[in-house]
């Protein structure tokens, strides 16, 4: 039985894996975020590493998968920043019991990718394909970047290196220039809404709205304790006379890339409301969104939207949490008056 792929990557997917010998030695995997782009990129690295495919497409049966699926295959290494793997094996055993306790980096860094020289000069193990993941693509640091350009120049035989990223503006033009670049499609409406109903999520065309038409980023948008934290924070955005420094203290601590999200989404709501009398991302805020709307400069408000977005773009990086967010609601209070 073939492994679970994504149903809206299933084209794609056969598509490259229909040309398994004749694939470059790096993919630049991109698209737009909460589709599943690394979902998309572990199938097709286990697909090429699976030693009996259906059809092209991983057995799910075999050692190799059997392997891969416990994070232990020996021709598979996946890069990615300290802060995101320990994220992914929250819950798990760490070997450094000071490891939590540590400031965790948000890039990749030289030294992990000095780390896998071995692994990518060394023969295989088991006579098939090389697969390096990097994601997200990136956050990988100047000096990272040019060390694995090394290996995208004069990559082993039968290597396929995959990078993953949301901001294909953010790489070096040398590394995309020595990467095949795969744009993984967005899912159309009914086939995201029929398999958000499949994984039980509640409240479908509502989260699927909010999340702007992402199914993954739909998932995590009709989780009840996101939820209390945007209505709390969009509230606030709601409210002319708020403590805004009072807020930056009381969700400093949270993802900083769901706040930075949702002042995104509020702006573009904002916006809309004024052009249209419509919303789209906080329905739960349009009465609010509509009595703010009629009040404001709309050149004032894409100010501090392209605000946001350099905001964005740095956001994986080491920062004063609280300092960036007192700016960005300071920011917004004027942007608003």
């Amino acid at each position: 039985m073939s492994i679970d792929i994504l149903p809206w990557h299933t084209e794609t997917l056969r598509e490259l894996l229909s040309r398994r010998e004749r694939l470059p030695h790096a993919l630049l995997i991109y698209g737009r975020q909460g589709i599943g782009k690394v979902e998309f990129a572990r199938a097709l690295a286990q697909s090429l590493l699976c030693e009996a495919p259906d059809q092209g497409v991983a057995c799910g049966q075999c050692p190799a998968c059997h392997w891969f699926s416990e994070h232990n295959h020996p021709d598979f290494r996946e890069l990615v920043p300290e802060a995101l793997a320990e994220e992914d094996t929250d819950g798990e055993e760490i070997a450094d019991p000071d490891a939590k306790e540590k400031k965790k980096s948000r890039e990749i860094k030289i030294e992990q990718v000095r780390n896998i020289a071995d692994f990518m000069t060394l023969s295989t193990h088991r006579d098939g394909f090389r697969v390096l993941l990097v994601h997200p693509a990136e956050t990988m640091n100047l000096a990272a970047a040019n060390a694995l350009l090394k290996t995208l120049e004069e990559p082993p035989p039968r290597t396929a290196i995959l990078l993953v990223t949301d901001s294909i503006g953010r790489l070096l033009a040398t590394i995309k220039s020595r990467c095949q670049r795969i744009l993984v499609p967005a899912p159309d409406e009914s086939t995201a809404l029929a398999w958000l109903t499949a994984q039980g999520a509640a409240d479908v065309e509502v989260a699927l709205a909010a999340a702007g038409g992402a199914p993954l980023d739909a998932i995590a948008f009709a989780d009840a304790e996101y939820q209390s934290q945007r209505r709390q924070f969009v509230q606030t955005l709601a409210d002319t006379n708020a403590d805004y420094l009072a807020t930056a203290q009381a969700f400093e601590k949270a993802d900083l890339v769901n706040v930075v999200t949702w002042l995104q989404t509020w702006v573009s709501d904002l916006a809309l409301s004024r052009l249209t009398g419509q919303v789209r991302h906080h329905r739960d805020q349009k009465a609010a969104l509509s009595r703010l709307a009629t009040r404001l400069s709309l050149p004032a408000l894409f100010r501090y939207e392209s605000q946001l977005r350099q905001a964005r773009r740095s956001i994986h990086h080491p920062l004063n949490a609280r300092l960036l967010l007192e700016q960005l609601l300071i920011s917004y209070a004027q942007a608003i008056r």
